[in-house]
């Protein structure tokens, strides 16, 4: 242990300083054994020489222990303090006296071939990771004694890797002196950057993930859809069995129009019934989660009718804009028996107002519901609401009795119906949604907005000095390198906007072009649901970076620049990333 650490000590004193001054000065022997007492284990001999030379980290400004603030981790697991290992193991215990009887906490041999199980009350944790899982040490008496193994929340410890701490923190230094992966759950490689070590996720190779995109298209191609505008009187109530939808009203547009500004398939077009519109179930067939709309027209708007569990397009804000480009567009829709009900009003592009039963925060700029649509029914007693005084979103939940019943639910969506019926004059609901109707599936849009992801502190002065051509320079790099790790390069449509990144004017990307299609279809891969998961993480990752990518052909270049390098999966974009913004 004592050669572990003075290696480990050496090599952060070289190379990571900021890192090397985090670590605390040893505890006490007398510490040590209080713990011990209080704790009712024996130490293993590694864990007392273990806390003898480091007692831990110090936080950093945040109050916590960070790497990217200098804080000592191993790889993905920050170390406990020797008060922070008696605070968790004392926890650990009396949750182990409350189950013990029940054998609940009781398991199997451990995974890895050594001893294992849930927990037992005298498994001591020293680290821990963001997900509550931990490192631990086997105290109880026996030939485990000592070992070193992974306790995963809900699902377990399992020991076999490390025979003791002392095995664990020489495979530490010989990670850091070779510049070696080291798997902890996940594989690390040691980074430094700026006076600091990072365990960076050691990349892997990648392989071309499965396309269940056209699983999603098995629909016939209708040439000529039938034409199903209705001049029919609509009724007073609601047909049955519509307790996930979405009604969508455009005014003075037509059916293909209205499918167009939706993002519909062409070749998926044709006339569809309810039962046939339905989404396909998720968790039972890998299908692409590609919504359907019904269309029709009456009275001088057309309509789009969702249902289902999925994201309804007719709430997303991206949608709306685009349907009411030059018209007024509304939306409402209803989640179910104690489901929320929302009201969305676009006027040519631009956000008039939003209603929604369980959320009385106003979106900037936007109108008053109960002003734009008298007669709304009023917010929930448990909307989340703005509080001035604390400058903060309080979400409330509903009390036991105070949620309204079922048939308060549609009292409440015919008040919300009436209301948009007086304002605008749509018909709701219009006649023959239980007819067939003219449909297509809908490749949903891009969102607007980013992820608001910053340049990390570390960069800020960095970029605040770098010339503009130089920072679009470094965007169209690093974005450059991104889509080559994620195989986001492997869509034509890609590499040639990459090569405008650097252009002074980007151009952004136009709806329904090709790189705004091929974009699209990514993010329908990624929102598969039952998929293998090595196909789905890859297409998560490619989505991420076609979100990047939008943003770096259409943002400001600092704007757009946190996203791209924090999807970065290179363990040294650090290093490259700084050349960019300072070299000639």
């Amino acid at each position: 242990m004592e050669e572990s650490w003075r290696r480990i000590d050496s090599w952060l004193a070289a190379n990571a300083p900021r890192t090397f001054a985090s670590l605390r000065p040893p505890a006490s022997e007398e510490a040590i054994s209080a713990a011990a007492a209080e704790l009712g284990v024996k130490f293993p001999a590694d864990l007392v020489a273990y806390l003898r030379h480091h007692d831990g980290v110090s936080p950093g400004k945040r109050g916590y222990v960070s790497p990217e603030e200098g804080g000592f981790t191993f790889p993905g697991f920050e170390p406990y303090t020797l008060g922070q290992i008696v605070s968790s193991g004392l926890g650990k215990q009396e949750t182990w006296a409350r189950y013990a009887e029940d054998g609940l906490l009781e398991g199997p041999e451990g995974l890895l071939g050594g001893p294992g199980g849930y927990w037992h009350r005298d498994f001591l944790a020293f680290a821990r990771n963001i997900s509550a899982d931990a490192l631990v040490v086997d105290c109880r008496p026996g030939e485990s004694f000592g070992a070193v193994g992974q306790d995963a929340e809900a699902e377990g410890t399992i020991f076999g890797k490390w025979g003791s701490l002392a095995a664990f923190m020489e495979q530490v230094a010989d990670s850091l002196e070779g510049g070696t992966v080291m798997t902890v759950g996940l594989s690390y490689v040691p980074v430094v950057d700026d006076g600091m070590l990072l365990w960076e996720l050691a990349p892997e190779r990648r392989h071309e993930p499965r396309s269940l995109f056209d699983r999603g298209l098995a629909d016939p191609v209708i040439a000529a859809p039938r034409r199903t505008t209705s001049h029919a009187a609509p009724t007073k109530s609601w047909p049955s069995g519509y307790d996930d939808f979405c009604l969508t009203f455009a005014q003075a547009l037509d059916e293909d129009e209205l499918l167009i500004r939706f993002g519909a398939l062409p070749e998926t077009r044709r006339p569809r019934w309810r039962e046939e519109a339905e989404s396909p179930d998720q968790w039972q067939s890998p299908s692409v989660l590609l919504p359907v709309v019904r269309v029709g027209t009456h009275d001088g708007w057309a309509f789009g009718m969702e249902e289902g569990h999925h994201i309804l397009e007719g709430t997303r804000d991206e949608v709306l804009r685009r349907v009411s480009r030059g018209t007024r567009a509304v939306s409402v829709s209803y989640r179910g028996e104690s489901g929320p009900i929302s009201v969305s009003l676009f006027d040519n592009g631009e956000l008039v107002t939003k209603y929604h039963t369980g959320w009385a925060v106003l979106p900037d700029g936007a109108r008053d519901p109960f002003e734009v649509f008298s007669g709304l029914p009023p917010h929930d007693e448990w909307a989340a609401r703005w509080d001035p005084d604390r400058q903060v979103v309080v979400s409330g939940l509903p009390m036991p009795g105070q949620e309204p019943t079922p048939q308060q639910w549609q009292e409440r969506l015919l008040a919300v119906c009436d209301t948009v019926v007086r304002r605008c004059g749509i018909p709701l609901p219009p006649p023959g949604l239980d007819g067939e109707l003219d449909s297509a599936r809908i490749l949903p849009l891009l969102a607007d907005n980013n992820f608001g992801v910053s340049v990390p502190d570390r960069f800020a002065s960095l970029v605040d000095a770098a010339p503009p051509e130089r920072l679009r320079r470094a965007l169209a790099a690093q974005m450059s390198a991104l889509a080559t790790e994620t195989g986001l390069d492997s869509y034509q449509e890609v590499t040639e906007a990459l090569l405008l990144l650097s252009a002074e004017d980007r151009p952004g990307i136009t709806d329904d072009s090709a790189l705004d299609l091929r974009l699209r279809r990514v993010h329908a891969e990624a929102q598969v649901t039952y998929a293998d998961w090595n196909d789905r993480s890859v297409w998560q990752d490619r989505a991420m970076a076609a979100r990047a990518l939008a943003d770096a052909l259409s943002l400001p270049v600092r704007e757009a620049l946190g996203l791209v390098i924090g999807c970065r999966q290179d363990p040294h974009w650090r290093q490259e990333f700084r050349k960019q913004l300072t070299d000639d």
